[in-house]
């Protein structure tokens, strides 16, 4: 079988020389080989006798016959063409003839033939063979640069060929000169290797000089392998080089014209490599093994049978035009010998690019990871090895991270022998590997001090083997087979297609049609459209050399041209029309027409097809073209705004009439947004008086409905996109109040203004139905658009009507404390700073005044706002609206009941669980609030506001909110009432007094105990010289609950405590024996409290008939005899147990309050 010569591939080595290209005719072997699927339908398994010793360990088996029966790394021949400029001009000379012209004349070569002595076959034959020989003493070269041509460049490149060595430099000894002549003989020369160590040839080099001639094709022979070399094109222009190992069989035909001139010389062993004579391998043997191991794994039970092998391949090929053909030296040899064996044994055979990652535990060399690249991948500098590999896979997952070294393998592009590529599942993991991957340098590496670990990156080819019928076998799939088959057809130069070029083009219109159908990001969609433009441009040049225009509309129909004429192109479409019939691309044009969503790419290519067609003088494209451009401007894509000025020329050369009952009515239901409307109408209005029309109207009636568009199009509460100052920053959006502002003096400079309220509306609606971003609640648009919008009014009461909804919603978007929107996602309500409350005093005026605020700020408007920020809104009410500058009647009652509502909703929202928190501060709270009340004229609401202060609040008891709040607070409030001309003996604060007093009687004082130990007992307690008996003593006659001693001889011990050094003793007294301190310490508080309120007949009259049962409580004795005061103003239980007062969202805040509280 045929071998490949490298001459039409010489992909780059890893770490080895680069091949050079040799010659370009010759006939590689792979360029025959039928895909891996194909060729074998049909076959049957050959039944094979069981071997006696098969091989129990494939992976190694395999690895060792590739290091020891494959590992020649040349080639057995090598061949190479020269132009003139390329080759010296030898200036031949041969004794007796003198100098021979080169390239050689007829005269010249039967010169030569005269005086050579010919060759033949056997001593006796008296045929001639045609050929004639000189000596190599005969022969002279007069150009010295022709010696150092043969030694160096020439025999270089030969020599680095056969051997794989470029520092390997053999001698070239001169033989013989050859000369053919016509013959119809064909000769046959092998030169046995010779194994003898004195024998230093290699093999032979011959130089074809130019001369012209027919005929003469060369084959060279070597274990099954075969290479054709034909010379005799152009052969008077060219010098050509032969070189082959001893050992190759050379069978030469017969030269059919002209005369073939060559010099013969020996390949010699330098003497610089004494010890190394390259020979050509013996194969038999290697491939008996490699036959042996594939027959074991064929007869292998599955479970102990690997999956597949995959040898690695020594040199680096290009990750394009991958395939057989592009194999090089011992690459190129096992893959000659295992293809013909792999298809008897039926196992399958492919080709794959693979990224190996390689970590090792290592310390790290910066303070953060690096990254640096070996060399540029594919002629790419921009590639980026790592990308092949996320974070997770080249940390090694999992317990990866304990290992010394690990590897991880990612196929990147598998294809079969011929290139085509395919998509197999495969689990490849670097014990599958036939080789070492780490014996180059890597194309990446980075180091990560957070794990310790480098990693290395290496690329590598190998190839897949595995047994036909396998599970990987049956999940071979087409891959992506664009760049493939489009190369295979673009370097295609068949005037019809073959069988094999039809079956390309049907797999690639499958993938075609799958691709664009298939729903995409947009980076992959714009990838899959090059492949797909691609596809139509070759596909179409391969159409229009076999003139089938039947192979293009199924391109255009299976690559989607129908819906994106870009595809294809306007110069494609064109080019088509001159190459096919109308009549045949007609139907799909009009396709394109119907189906392409693009109104430019429709009117583009209409154009095109009008201008080819006139300059054709094809009067039915150019009506086609016309009766096309009517159906589709009443069958419009999507427009934007890049479409504009195309619409306003229909409007110039149609009419307004036509934009109005044609083109408006399209637009209208693309739901277009505001900005394209904007635009729209500016180009309108620019060009309004050329617009041809049969009345004024129809032009301003065009205007006002493109204004209404506008209006109906704003969202509620729009927003815009800001782009990112960094790239690595998401982009944002912001609020775009302008953008309601734009159309609101739109609508005002067009005389529309009651479309005004159609946006207002649309806003008001917006914001109940949650319609806007949560960033942005409704208050802020309406914050933004305050200022203008009562700019636009100041000299237009025209618009007052028209805009007060707009005032009326600023009010209520700004006083909403709702911190949800309807649809329950977070908003932040407006903070109702000064300027805000500025705002909504000057929108009330705007709006009607103090009545609309009554109507707005309601308890379920306002609802949220704590007390401090309904007090901060009365103050700003009152000094806004000063009651002595309205009018008597409704604005003063309107006055009157607002103020009165909030502040009766701001004692109602009164934090009282503040209270208890820092009971130092509750008086001065409490006392804040009743000056709130006096100071804004409502003293009367005083009453409510003690009521919301008497009942403990949640997490409090009676006793610490009697004795700690309202206690303390009775004493400021008794000050701050004689500061205002009143006292306690005035309501409501009589009864509030009396309720606190007779509360702290009956919850804090309590029944005056009993003392359990009199003092006199007390006093007797110890020594009357210890000590330590005296601190004790003093302690018992003490209120203090507990006291520690230290230890003493003598004293008392009653309990030692020994958690500390020295032990501590520590005495307690029974609660009974404190009691009485207590007791006075309260009693001293109700005193006082008492006080607070007056004379011992102001107290009585006070406190009532409680008075006894008061005092009594207080002092610990009884009352004195008062004169008799009325009741009780209240009962101290009732209003402790009395509920909470809250802010009611249901019922108006402007309701009378209650007279008497509810009694629980």
């Amino acid at each position: 079988m045929c071998i490949p010569d490298g001459s039409e591939d010489q992909g780059a080595r890893g770490g080895k020389q680069v091949l050079p290209k040799q010659f370009p005719t010759a006939t590689n072997v792979f360029s025959g080989f039928e895909s891996d699927e194909e060729g074998d339908e049909g076959e049957e398994d050959e039944e094979l006798e069981p071997l006696i010793a098969p091989s129990t360990d494939i992976k190694a088996d395999f690895e060792d016959v590739l290091k020891n029966g494959f590992d020649f790394d040349g080639i057995f021949a090598f061949a190479k063409r020269y132009k003139m400029g390329d080759a010296p001009n030898p200036c031949l000379s041969i004794d007796g003839l003198g100098t021979i012209g080169i390239p050689l004349g007829i005269r010249e070569a039967r010169a030569i033939i005269a005086a050579s002595k010919p060759v033949r076959r056997t001593e006796n034959d008296t045929k001639t063979s045609g050929i004639w020989e000189l000596p190599s003493k005969k022969v002279h070269f007069k150009n010295p640069a022709w010696d150092t041509w043969i030694q160096t460049k020439a025999g270089e490149q030969a020599s680095t060929a056969l051997t794989g060595d470029a520092d390997f430099k053999p001698s070239f000894i001169l033989k013989k000169l050859v000369i053919h002549d016509q013959s119809s003989q064909t000769t046959h020369h092998k030169e046995p290797i010779n194994d003898d160590e004195s024998n230093r040839k290699i093999g032979d080099f011959i130089v074809i000089l130019p001369s012209q001639f027919e005929g003469a094709q060369l084959q060279l022979h070597h274990e099954g392998q075969v290479k054709i070399l034909n010379f005799a094109r152009k052969s008077e222009l060219w010098t050509s080089i032969v070189a082959a190992y001893s050992g190759v069989e050379h069978t030469l035909a017969g030269v059919t014209s002209g005369y073939r001139l060559s010099l013969v010389y020996s390949l010699v062993q330098p003497i610089t490599h004494v010890g190394y004579r390259p020979i050509l391998p013996e194969m038999r043997g290697a491939v008996q093994k490699l036959q042996h191991i594939l027959r074991s794994w064929k007869q292998m039970s599955p479970d102990e049978a690997p999956t597949l092998l995959a040898p690695l391949l020594q040199y680096d090929y290009s990750l394009t035009n991958f395939s057989a053909k592009s194999l090089t030296g011992s690459d190129a040899l096992l893959l000659s010998y295992l293809y013909p064996l792999a298809r008897e044994l039926k196992f399958r055979v492919y080709l794959a690019h693979v990224k190996v990652a390689v970590s090792t535990r290592s310390a790290a060399k910066d303070s953060d990871y690096r990254r640096s690249r070996r060399f540029a991948y594919d002629g790419c500098e921009d590639f980026d090895p790592y990308d092949y590999f996320d974070d997770n896979e080249l940390e090694f997952l999992g317990d990866y991270h304990t290992r010394e070294e690990a590897s991880r393998v990612v196929v990147t592009e598998t294809m079969d022998l011929r290139g085509m590529p395919v998509t197999v599942a495969l689990d490849l993991h670097s014990e599958a590997l036939n080789g070492s991957v780490t014996d180059r340098d890597p194309q990446f590496e980075r180091y990560n001090h957070t794990s310790s670990m480098r990693i290395r990156v290496y690329p590598r080819a190998v190839l897949l083997i595995w047994p036909k019928g396998s599970n990987t076998d049956l999940s071979v799939s087409v891959g992506d087979i664009y760049h493939y088959v489009c190369n295979a057809l673009q370097s295609s130069q068949t005037v019809s297609p073959t069988d094999r070029e039809k079956k390309l083009i049907d797999r690639l219109l499958q993938c075609c049609h799958t691709l664009s159908k298939s729903p995409v990001q947009e980076f992959e969609k714009r990838c899959n459209q090059t492949k797909l433009k691609t596809t139509v441009r070759v596909l179409g040049e391969s159409a229009a050399r076999w003139n089938d225009a039947q192979v293009l509309l199924r391109t255009l129909k299976a690559c989607g041209v129908d819906k994106n004429a870009d595809l294809m192109g306007l110069e494609g479409f064109a080019s088509a029309y001159q190459t096919f019939e109308w009549d045949v691309l007609e139907d799909f044009y009009g396709q394109v027409i119907a189906n392409d969503k693009s109104n430019a790419r429709r009117r583009a290519l209409l154009d095109r097809l009008t201008e080819i067609g006139a300059e054709h003088k094809d009067a039915e494209v150019v009506s086609w073209c016309k009766d096309q451009a009517d159906r589709m401007l009443r069958s419009l894509g999507k427009v934007d705004a890049a479409q504009i000025p195309w619409l306003v020329d229909l409007g110039l050369s149609r009419g307004g009439e036509f934009l109005r009952d044609v083109i408006f009515p399209q637009l209208c239901a693309q739901k277009l947004d505001q900005t394209f409307w904007m635009s729209f109408l500016q180009q309108i209005k620019q060009n309004i008086d050329a617009i041809p029309a049969t009345s004024p109207d129809v032009a301003d009636g065009l205007i006002v409905d493109c204004v209404t568009q506008t209006v109906r199009s704003l969202p509620a509460f729009p927003t815009k996109d800001i782009e990112p100052s960094y790239l690595w920053k998401p982009a944002r959006q912001e609020k775009n109040s302008d953008a309601i502002l734009e159309v609101i003096a739109l609508c005002i400079d067009i005389k529309t203004e009651p479309l005004c309220a159609e946006i207002f509306t649309n806003m008001r609606d917006g914001a109940r139905r949650g319609v806007y971003s949560p960033s942005f609640p409704p208050w802020l648009y309406y914050a933004d658009l305050y200022p203008p919008l009562v700019q636009y009014t100041q000299d237009a009461a025209a618009l007052d009507a028209i805009f007060r909804p707009f005032f009326v919603d600023v009010i209520d978007s700004m006083v909403s404390a709702a911190r949800q929107s309807p649809d329950g996602k977070p908003i932040i309500p407006c903070p109702l700073t000064d300027a805000h409350k500025c705002v909504i005093m000057n929108a009330a005026r705007k709006a009607g005044g103090i009545t609309i605020l009554k109507e707005r700020m309601t308890a379920a408007t306002l609802k949220g706002h704590d007390s401090r920020t309904i007090q901060a809104l009365v103050h700003t009410i009152r000094e806004e609206f000063p009651r002595k500058e309205l009018q008597e009647g409704v604005p003063r009652q309107a006055y009157d009941d607002l103020i009165k509502a909030l502040v009766r909703l701001a004692i109602d929202t009164f934090n009282t669980s503040s209270l208890c928190k820092k009971p130092y501060l509750s008086a001065d709270k409490m006392l804040k609030m009743l000056k709130f009340c006096f100071k804004v004229g409502e003293k009367n609401q005083s009453r409510r506001l003690l009521l919301r202060f008497v009942p403990p609040p949640n997490g409090s008891t009676k006793k610490a909110h009697v004795s700690g709040v309202l206690a303390p607070f009775v004493s400021v409030l008794g000050q701050y009432l004689l500061s205002q001309r009143l006292d306690f003996q005035t309501e409501p604060y009589t009864r509030f007094a009396a309720a606190v007093i007779e509360a702290f009687a009956e919850v804090v004082m309590g029944e005056k105990p009993i003392e359990p130990v009199p003092i006199a007992l007390r006093q007797t307690i110890g020594c009357q010289s210890c000590e330590e008996c005296d601190k004790l003593k003093s302690f018992f006659l003490s209120d203090a609950p507990t006291i520690r001693l230290s230890p003493a001889p003598g004293g008392v011990t009653w309990e030692t405590l020994k958690n500390g050094s020295p032990h501590t003793l520590l005495v307690k007294k029974p609660p009974s024996m404190t009691a009485v301190a207590r007791w006075r310490a309260n009693s001293q508080a109700g005193k006082t409290l008492l006080q607070e309120l007056g004379d011992i007949a102001t107290q009585a009259r006070i406190l009532g008939a409680a008075y006894p049962v008061v005092y009594a409580r207080i002092h610990g004795e009884e009352a004195p005899l008062v004169p008799h005061g009325p009741m009780p103003v209240a009962n101290a239980s009732q209003i402790l147990n009395a509920p909470k007062r809250r802010a009611a969202a249901d019922v108006p805040i402007a309701a009378s309050v209650s007279k008497k509280p509810r009694i629980s």
